[in-house]
């Protein structure tokens, strides 16, 4: 068990494996524990962190000061902690809000980017609406379990016992105020992306309407050079719905523009 300071808050993280660097971010309902199915692949070539962001599971902290706006510094501070001066970063859903303002500001600190089921932090009306909107919804989900379209209909029937691990992973958590991320000061704007030079990876579910089907889709647009990779078969969370074929795509990106042996 490891935790890192970041301006006296106290965050968790866990290391697996050895290699270059990949920090694995989780979303809205998730933690460290979220990864459980990526961590054994990726640790076999690369040194894995996975992070419990503040305000989850064990990375205690005043609600107050459970901001989407202290992400990238938290991850600064896990970097440093960790002797690390560049990583690569696998963002889920609100993971982004530490991966990509990390990427737009301090490009020297990570190396390539992955963006999974995310609305990201970068704006436009039609990317603000979507995530006003499913900001609501996660809002009104607390304590009834997955919100529609977080799981595939036919992946909670296939798998019960899955749905049942991927709400309890939620619930080791403290709440979380998600209208947060909709707030000006963690806007990225058009601005913010001049000269914007990580290599990126946006990817989403076809099956995705807690955000919805294609909003990944016009995010890739907003991120300069962004790649695009859609899963027809899952919803919002395709790292937990279809983890072998999630793991081998990003093996591929990786493989391009971070491969484990440099």
């Amino acid at each position: 068990m490891s935790f890192a300071d970041s301006k006296g808050i106290k965050l968790y993280y866990e290391v697996h494996g050895e290699g270059r660097p990949i920090v694995f971010v989780h979303g809205g309902g998730g933690n460290t524990l979220s990864w459980f199915q990526q961590v054994p692949h990726f640790a076999k070539q690369y040194r894995v962190i996975t992070v419990d962001l503040r305000g989850f599971k064990n990375s205690k902290c005043p609600v107050e000061d459970v901001h989407p706006k202290y992400f990238p510094d938290d991850m600064r501070a896990i970097l440093d902690a960790e002797g690390i001066d560049k990583a690569a970063f696998v963002c889920q859903s609100l993971g982004a809000w530490a991966g990509l303002p990390l990427a737009a500001r301090h490009p020297d600190r990570v190396a390539s980017l992955v963006l999974t089921g995310s609305p990201t932090p970068a704006y436009s009306e039609q990317n603000w609406k979507v995530l006003q909107e499913s900001g609501e919804r996660f809002m009104n989900r607390a304590g009834r379990g997955v919100a529609t379209g977080l799981l595939a209909p036919h992946f909670i029937e296939q798998n019960p016992g899955m749905k049942f691990l991927y709400d309890q992973i939620r619930l080791l958590n403290q709440p979380f105020n998600a209208r947060r991320m909709q707030d000006d000061d963690v806007k990225l704007h058009p601005q913010d992306f001049i000269g914007y030079g990580v290599p990126t990876l946006m990817m989403g579910g076809a099956l995705d309407f807690f955000l919805t089907p294609d909003s990944h889709r016009h995010v890739a647009t907003l991120i300069p050079g962004a790649e695009l990779y859609d899963f027809p078969q899952s919803a919002h969370s395709a790292y937990f719905e279809e983890p072998e074929h999630f793991n081998r795509v990003v093996s591929e990106f990786l493989a391009r523009c971070y491969p484990a042996f440099a």
